[in-house]
C-alpha cells in the first residue's frame, strides 16, 4: 500500500476518530520514510466532533511526523496544488 501511494502520489490518511484508527503511528512513520504525504483527518460529521483532531495529531507525533510530512499543515494555496485533480 505505501509503495503504491508513493508511486501514484496518493496521500495517506490518519483518521482521528478513535474507532477509525486505520493508519497507526508505525504505518504513518513507514509511509513518511518512504516519501508518502500524510493527511490528518478529523472524520467529523458535525462540528461537535472536531475536537477528535487531537487524536490524529497525537498519532502523527508518535510517528515523529513533521509539518513537511503532513499535507494539511500547508496553506490552502499549497495544499490545493498537491491534490490529484489539480495536477
Amino acid at each position: 500500500m505505501i509503495e503504491k501511494a508513493v508511486q501514484t502520489g496518493t496521500m495517506l490518511e490518519i483518521n482521528a476518530a478513535p474507532d477509525r484508527r486505520d493508519l497507526n503511528d508505525l504505518h504513518a512513520r513507514a509511509a513518511a520514510e518512504a516519501g508518502a504525504l500524510i493527511v490528518i483527518d478529523s472524520d467529523a460529521h458535525s462540528p461537535r466532533l472536531l475536537p477528535l483532531m487531537r487524536y490524529g495529531i497525537a498519532t502523527a507525533r508518535r510517528a515523529w511526523l513533521t509539518p513537511e510530512n503532513v499535507a494539511n499543515t500547508r496553506p490552502w494555496k499549497e495544499l490545493k496544488k498537491l491534490r490529484k485533480r489539480e495536477r
